[in-house]
């Protein structure tokens, strides 16, 4: 009875230090690069067409070159938006900090406000920095004037991973607490009956926070970006307050405003772009309102997610291995291996959740490779000892043949 329980024993213990082992590569992060070189791969392969209810209004060389240098006056700022409410925009997004006040043109703030207040639906960013280099963080928001009259803040905290690239955004964010949304996210609650609620993502990915001088990000989601630049609907910032632009290409639709020009606000490295063709700041909100719309946000599973759904894929070779027989190490190698990319992949496109797959994979290709280098000792092992066998056997043999036979001897 305890020999017949020997090798369900034998396959408990290999799952035990297969489980052991990946939480420990989890809590390494060692597995990451490789995770997110599967990710990006298979995101540059996965872009959709965008539904034109976003468009870019970009400050570009051409708007500089027209307008004159950067910063751009309040006023002609407030002509935009003008502009803008006239064409029956949706909502605006103002990727452009005012944080200071114009002291040579105060009358531009001024106007700026009561543009920002008669269109009803601008969101105006919200940022941390510190004061002077090594002090503590403050929030940053626009000057008193401009922010009474704005619709709402949203943070432009783009995310970055360890290895300098943008896959996802956090929702929520704040010094001390997430309280501001992110702009993109800000914009697309304007006109809602309610806020989005719950919110997708991570909760509290990074933990609380510390002190209340602590930037703390929430809600934390992948974004599935259009295409790796270019996607949306693009205009200059010179051609819409000049009128250039048609009414039609503005009208119900939510329009964002930032920099492209080089130089000019966030260049991002993205999972659809790379760091040679960076991703302006501006796009980045951008691909992250469309995801809000079109329910294309992609949600990281969580740490207990991960090692329940990898606790059974490393179950899985253990319980079919007597299946398929001692010799077909090889096939279960290969359907194990396959099973594991396909499930991942599987549940990123049709369940709109990410599970790293690459650090399980290595354990399971560990495992079954050390059963088969284990399996061919066994082998040796047992020729070995019949070899030895046989060589006792013929030794003995002519003694037991003469002590039968008398006479020959």
């Amino acid at each position: 009875m305890i020999i017949a329980a020997l090798p369900l024993l034998k396959r408990a213990l290999a799952w035990v230090a297969g489980f052991a082992v990946a939480v420990l590569l989890m809590a390494s992060g060692a597995m990451q690069p490789l995770d997110n070189a599967l990710y990006d791969a298979h995101m540059r392969h996965w872009s959709y067409t965008t539904d034109d209810q976003v468009v870019i209004v970009a400050i570009d060389p051409q708007s500089l070159a027209a307008l004159g240098n950067w910063p751009l006056p309040r006023s002609v700022h407030a002509q935009l938006i003008r502009r803008l409410t006239e064409a029956g925009v949706r909502g605006i997004g103002m990727d452009v900090t005012m944080a200071e006040a114009d002291v040579n043109h105060p009358d531009n703030d001024h106007t700026y406000a009561e543009a920002i207040h008669d269109n009803g639906h601008v969101v105006m960013p919200v940022f941390a920095e510190a004061a002077e280099l090594g002090g503590v963080l403050e929030e940053v928001l626009p000057i008193p004037e401009i922010a009474r009259n704005a619709a709402a803040f949203g943070h432009v905290d783009a995310s970055k991973d360890p290895d300098g690239v943008t896959r996802g955004v956090y929702l929520k964010a704040g010094l001390g607490q997430p309280q501001w949304s992110a702009l993109a996210l800000a914009l697309y609650d304007i006109g809602q009956p309610s806020p989005l609620h719950p919110l997708p993502g991570l909760h509290q990915p990074e933990g609380t926070a510390k002190s209340p001088y602590e930037w703390v990000r929430d809600d934390y989601v992948l974004v599935r970006f259009a295409n790796s630049a270019g996607a949306f609907n693009q205009v200059s910032y010179v051609d819409v307050l000049q009128g250039r632009v048609p009414d039609a290409m503005l009208k119900g639709r939510w329009v964002l405003i930032g920099a492209t020009a080089a130089g000019l606000g966030d260049q991002l490295a993205t999972s659809a772009s790379s760091p040679n063709n960076p991703m302006p700041g501006v796009e980045y909100q951008a691909n992250i309102l469309e995801s809000l719309h079109d329910g294309r946000l992609i949600t990281p599973l969580n740490l207990t997610a991960q090692l329940l759904l990898g606790s059974f894929v490393l179950a899985l070779p253990l319980l079919i291995h007597g299946l398929l027989g001692k010799r077909r190490i090889r096939v279960l190698a290969a359907l194990s291996l396959s099973m594991i990319v396909l499930m991942s992949l599987l549940l990123l496109r049709a369940g709109g959740v990410w599970w790293p797959p690459t650090g399980w994979m290595l354990i399971v290709a560990a495992g079954l490779a050390l059963h088969a280098a284990i399996r061919r000792l066994e082998v040796r092992r047992d020729l070995k000892h019949a070899q030895q066998a046989n060589t006792a056997k013929t030794w003995w043999q002519p003694l037991v043949t003469d002590a039968r036979n008398p006479q020959r001897a």
